[in-house]
């Protein structure tokens, strides 16, 4: 079990990384209405929304006494520590939002003295609001055997106040083995978790797009073939590009690319799978093997347009010109066989760019430009329009 120095600095750490990460990936996730004036990071908007920081919980040892012994149950050192260590709004992480003019709402709100008294200690809502997460305590003082729980609250309403643990402990279902791992979990993962679901709903809309479009057939046959990458092709990619996308890596486990891809021996598959800023204009996804052995490809032949030899083609601001120091990942062709365009993922931005950022690349007339910020922004840009890309004329292709 930690101590009091390695929870605060776990916290810390946490909290910040996930915190970061939001600003990096989706800067709106950080904004709220009626932020209190301690957490503001900025001014607020016509309709009331205000980015929001990091601060110092107030939460005081003496108030977490005084809510124990109003509550009648001892918490958890690292609850304690969570409580007190920084005030934010991560609610929608699974976390729980600690403003700083209420820092013990959230386990105010879940307090229920039926789960108490059978030796739950609710601490939190999940983001929907219909289960209570609480910390099993039986195992106490050993807070790494003390498990994380949650129950239905609509379940509770069947029960007296006074039911037994041995009823309620067969339909509480579990979430982590302990409130250490629930928390690494949300660090750690929970960005990434939210990437993969954004490439999920994509594939279930573009499948949506090809049925709609009479494109049923071309989409089933495709789908029947189809398998996601290799574990070894997976590993050298990431080796590779250590900032991989979660997303991206989501749609490969889906489809190993949709671009001359042979998935059967003498067959090869082409599939118009994404788009780009250019209205109804389809391109391919490339394979991980195929991302692999283009890594290199733009140096050797887009030099003049990374070093701004012709004043008369636009580059975007926002790319690089280290030509030495170019991290792109090739990840798109367009259906002209990438001969006029080819998407990449950025990760050698210049100053005022972004890493990560979806970099278009256009030819006749030449053109470099920035088109997402993310590859999550630019599949959402996507969905937003609606698969353009997939109609009736590019389905008969």
């Amino acid at each position: 079990m930690m101590n009091q120095a390695e929870q605060t600095a776990f916290l810390k750490n946490g909290l910040e990384k996930l915190y970061q990460e939001m600003e990096q990936g989706d800067s709106i996730l950080l904004k709220m209405c009626d932020v209190p004036e301690e957490m503001q990071a900025g001014p607020e908007d016509a309709e009331g929304w205000c980015k929001w920081k990091l601060v110092p919980s107030p939460v005081t040892a003496e108030a977490l006494d005084a809510l124990e012994q109003k509550t009648g149950c001892a918490f958890p050192s690292l609850l304690r520590t969570a409580l007190s260590t920084y005030c934010h709004y991560f609610g929608d992480t699974g976390l729980w939002s600690q403003p700083f003019d209420a820092p013990l709402d959230a386990i105010q709100n879940a307090w229920n003295p039926t789960l108490v008294r059978a030796g739950y200690l609710p601490f939190a809502w999940d983001v929907e609001g219909y289960f209570i997460r609480c910390i099993d305590l039986a195992n106490m003082p050993d807070e790494d055997q003390c498990p994380v729980m949650q129950i239905d609250h609509e379940v509770l309403f069947d029960f007296d106040e006074d039911v037994e643990r041995e009823t309620l402990q067969p339909i509480m279902e579990p979430v982590a083995d302990s409130f250490q791992a629930f928390l690494e979990d949300i660090f750690s993962g929970w960005f990434a978790l939210e990437s993969r679901k954004l490439a999920q709903r994509y594939i279930d809309g573009l499948r949506e797009a090809y049925v709609d479009c009479g494109g049923d057939e071309v989409w089933d046959a495709f789908e029947k073939v189809a398998h996601g990458v290799s574990t070894k092709d997976l590993a050298k990619l990431r080796e590779l590009y250590p900032e991989l996308p979660a997303s991206l890596e989501e749609l490969l486990q889906f489809a190993d690319g949709t671009y001359y891809r042979e998935y059967q021996k003498g067959e090869k598959v082409c599939l118009y799978f994404l788009g780009s800023d250019l209205e109804e204009y389809p391109y391919y996804l490339l394979s991980a093997k195929q991302m692999i052995k283009t890594r290199n490809d733009f140096r050797d032949w887009g030099d003049y347009l990374i070093c701004r030899e012709y004043d008369d083609i636009p580059v975007d601001g926002r790319i690089t010109d280290d030509l030495e120091g170019l991290r792109w990942l090739h990840f798109s062709d367009c259906m002209n066989n990438g001969g006029s365009s080819q998407l990449f993922l950025d990760f050698s931005p210049s100053g005022t760019g972004k890493a990560g950022q979806v970099i278009c690349y256009l030819h006749d007339p030449d053109k470099l430009a920035v088109i997402a910020d993310s590859f999550d922004e630019y599949l959402e840009l996507l969905m937003e329009r609606e698969y353009d890309f997939v109609n009736e004329d590019t389905v008969d292709e």
